[in-house]
């Protein structure tokens, strides 16, 4: 534990206290005594605010990544609409904290490279203060506005997502698994052998099917199998030799490995988990969750959490933090002298980003949805308002989310592959502000298959809510999926045109029966008139017979 008099000593200076009052502008804060939080919510508005509280036992001082416009006016029984109400911005802060020292900074450097590489340059680091780093962007950086939603808004889910797709980046960018060595960034590598020296026995590469990209949790199985060289007939077995009972032969023996996923797929690719050695605590971004202020003390080491130049994380070691000989520099941590909006893109691809764990729980639900035969594509008529919606009046933001949920729900509709392309491209042009260039949406549809998939859920927010294209009618409210309203909506259609032609079946059936009625009637009559004649005629013949006799 941090010695109280160092603590005193620390805080003291006045360029300690300058930089962390300046910090904490707009910003919920909590201290620390030792092991536990003081009262919240708190502020520091003045330099001598600091001292006065490490004289009363305070250790270390913590800030929030949400902005606030009155921080002491905050409850904790606000409901989310009321925070929503107070919060004017929140400040991207990722914590990286490793149990490697050197992997921890390889890690901070890979998290710096995928912002910049998405446009960001208003970056800002600092050493947590014992083993990790924060690294900061300001909510500055990013649009007022995105998707019909205020950015101050989607807190904690926008930077949550932000992370998520980041980490997705390092992954598949940026890391390589190359025989028995990972390479990060190509300049650093790893052998397998030395990571597990570094963090014991684990699991550090994922095998995934290159087919339905699940992971694999038995890679490889060792089979024999022996084929007819006649009939092709294949069995596997574990015997020296075989014969053919069709052909009577000795069926030839092949020894390989055979993939073991479930699609039937043998072919799999071997990929690092980052989560195996990199700890990104998104626990960090929740609401009024707070995080090390800079130049706060740390309890546990006694080092300061001090602003570094992003770009030497990988030369910065832990005894440049020591108390005694920290300086006040030129770099800040969240530094808000900033113009224009370099933070757009990075949001806007992250809201684009499928994230795996909300993809493969849609998927899931796709078990439960009763296909349908549909001999000829279903037409807009039927289709829900959040597809009309997106059809009519296009995009401005979260374009590429689009494509994905009209591809999927045109293709669960009957739609053939190349019509779904055409019409993507034809509505792309005439109907997005800014739209996509044709060769995206054509690279997309290479992969894409007609009906294997169903668009996001209703419940997915990072879809139709967060483009701001959900206006529910009475129909929506019951259903789970765009697709369902639209087969609902279309059987109906089918039911009541066949209930119509029955209908006038049975009618036209009626008015056959009452012409057989009155045609019966007319043929009675006539048979009627037909007897009375005989009759008369009968009677006259009689009337003469008598006659002559007379």
């Amino acid at each position: 534990m941090v010695d109280k008099g160092v603590c005193i000593r620390f805080y003291k200076r006045k360029d300690i206290q300058q930089a962390m009052v300046e910090h904490a502008l707009n910003k919920e804060i909590g201290v620390r005594y030792g092991d536990g939080f003081g009262k919240r919510p708190d502020m520091i508005m003045y330099p001598q605010e600091v001292l006065e509280l490490a004289l009363k036992g305070v250790t270390s001082f913590h800030g929030s990544e949400e902005l606030w416009d009155n921080p002491l006016s905050i409850s904790s029984n606000m409901s989310r609409k009321e925070l929503d109400e107070m919060r004017i911005g929140w400040d991207l802060v990722l914590d990286i904290d490793c149990p490697d020292w050197e992997i921890s900074k390889l890690t901070t450097h890979l998290f710096i490279k995928a912002l910049k590489d998405n446009g960001v340059n208003e970056i800002s680091c600092k050493f947590s203060g014992n083993k990790g780093f924060h690294i900061g962007v300001p909510f500055e950086v990013f649009p007022k506005e995105v998707a019909d939603k205020k950015t101050k808004d989607i807190f904690p889910e926008g930077p949550k997502k932000i992370a998520q797709y980041l980490l997705n980046i390092i992954t598949t960018r940026y890391v390589q698994v190359k025989e028995n060595k990972i390479f990060f960034d190509n300049d650093y590598s790893f052998t397998l052998s030395e990571l597990k020296e570094k963090f014991g026995e684990q699991k550090f590469l994922i095998n995934k099917c290159l087919k339905c990209k699940k992971e694999i949790k038995e890679a490889k199985k060792e089979i024999i199998e022996f084929i007819c060289p006649r009939c092709d007939q294949k069995i596997v077995g574990d015997q020296n030799f075989l014969k053919c009972e069709k052909c009577n032969i000795l069926m030839n023996k092949m020894e390989h490995t055979k993939s073991l996923c479930p699609c039937g797929s043998n072919e799999y690719n071997s990929i690092f988990d980052p989560l195996s050695i990199i700890e990104v605590d998104t626990i960090l971004i929740s609401s009024r969750h707070l995080f090390r202020m800079p130049y706060s003390l740390h309890e546990k080491s006694g080092l300061v959490s001090l602003p570094i130049d992003p770009d030497k994380v990988m030369q910065f070691e832990k005894e440049m933090a020591h108390p005694n000989t920290v300086t006040i520099s030129e770099i800040t941590f969240m530094d808000r002298n900033i113009s224009g909006e370099s933070g757009r893109r990075l949001l806007l691809n992250a809201l684009d980003f499928e994230v795996k764990i909300e993809e493969e729980r849609d998927y899931g639900r796709e078990m439960k949805f009763e296909e349908v035969r549909i001999e000829s594509p279903i037409q807009e008529d039927f289709f829900p308002p959040c597809i009309k919606q997106i059809l009519t009046n296009g995009l401005i933001d979260g374009k590429k989310r689009a494509i994905f949920i009209l591809s999927n729900f045109l293709g669960k509709i009957g739609w053939e592959k190349k019509e779904i392309e055409l019409y993507l491209l034809k509505w792309n042009r005439e109907k997005n502000s800014n739209p996509l260039r044709d060769n995206y949406i054509i690279t997309q549809m290479k992969t894409f298959v007609a009906g294997a998939k169903l668009p996001p859920n209703c419940s997915n927010e990072a879809y139709y809510k967060d483009l701001g294209v959900c206006h529910s009618d009475a129909l929506c409210g019951r259903l789970k999926n765009p697709t369902n309203y639209t087969i609902l909506r279309w059987k109906r259609w089918l039911r009541d045109r066949e209930d119509d032609k029955k209908s006038k079946k049975d009618d036209d059936g009626k008015e056959s029966k009452e012409d057989k009625k009155n045609k019966s009637k007319v043929n009675q009559k006539n048979e009627e008139l037909k007897a009375n004649k005989n009759n008369e005629n009968k009677e006259d013949e009689i009337s003469k017979e008598k006659e002559n006799k007379n």
